[in-house]
């Protein structure tokens, strides 16, 4: 090839490499060096592409994870930081969102936690000098009507000279709090096609034969994250063999109940959770 045309040849290669890295960098979000940003933590080396529904929503239950009478305890948020470093400590600051899903009840500030602004609380809002990374606590509040039914706390990232919220994907956390068993973890791990659906009566009852919580934490000891928001069981044959267990378990308590004319009766949820049979048949995620 002669020389003129390997040089025009370079330039057209070298001009086609210029325009790619620029359409690379305009899919990118972009933010000067100077800026600071926060993320909630959703799960370790997560893209914004592999954030699912669900993952930025957590819970706690005063009823799974309290004594009785206590009135008060702390949720943890893991955070991360976008930008540069500081040898200093830098304080962060959470905003309450409204969520406007309808239905929801949004939880209130000096009823259901500790409002973020409260001046014990500042100095624990803070990201330590030289670290990337933060837990920050929610301290939530055991109010009566927490026993009727859950409130949602929707949290995010306010701009105070330090920080502010960095991606869109990661910029809230919800938290949903209640003095009442919780189908969050159910939901999240996908127990349906293990135990069959969720109840209130069911969930007392494999609290009761096994002596765990079975709130979000012990579920998730029992899973793993093959992928970004989707769960397998750790010991697939332990899980199957705990769905037969409850199953049978049930079937000799209801022979019990059945027997007892002060019962008469075999398990059933409360009226006001629907009062259908408790059962352990698992249902097919598919449909088959």
């Amino acid at each position: 090839m002669k020389p003129i045309a390997m040089k025009l040849l370079n330039l057209l290669y070298a001009g086609g490499l210029l325009l790619l890295v620029t359409a690379c960098e305009k899919d990118l979000p972009v933010f000067s060096d100077g800026e600071c940003m926060l993320n909630f933590n959703y799960g370790d080396n997560l893209t914004t592409a592999g954030v699912r529904p669900g993952m930025g929503v957590g819970s706690y239950s005063f009823k799974l994870n309290a004594q009785e009478g206590q009135m008060r305890d702390t949720v943890w948020l893991k955070v991360n930081t976008m930008g540069k470093l500081s040898k200093e400590s830098r304080p962060i600051a959470l905003v309450q969102m409204e969520d406007t899903t309808q239905g929801v009840i949004n939880a209130v500030a000096g009823k259901h936690y500790v409002a973020f602004d409260e001046p014990g609380l500042a100095a624990l809002y803070q990201v330590p000098g030289e670290s990337a990374v933060a837990e920050v606590p929610v301290v939530v509040l055991r109010d009566a009507s927490l026993q009727q039914g859950n409130v949602v706390l929707k949290i995010t990232f306010g701009d105070n000279g330090y920080f502010k919220a960095g991606y869109p994907e990661f910029a809230t956390y919800q938290l949903i709090i209640s003095d009442r068993l919780s189908s969050a973890g159910w939901d999240k791990y996908m127990l349906d096609q293990y135990f069959g659906a969720y109840g209130p009566q069911k969930h007392e009852l494999m609290i009761k034969w096994t002596g765990k919580t079975w709130d979000d934490e012990y579920i998730a000891s029992l899973f793993y994250e093959y992928f970004p928001g989707l769960y397998a069981p750790k010991d697939n044959a332990y899980i199957t063999y705990l769905g037969k267990w409850f199953a049978e378990r049930l079937a000799e308590e209801n022979a019990v109940r059945l027997s007892n004319p002060e019962i008469g009766e075999i398990w059933k949820e409360k009226p006001e959770d629907g009062g259908g049979v408790v059962d352990f048949t698992p249902i097919d995620p598919y449909g088959y």
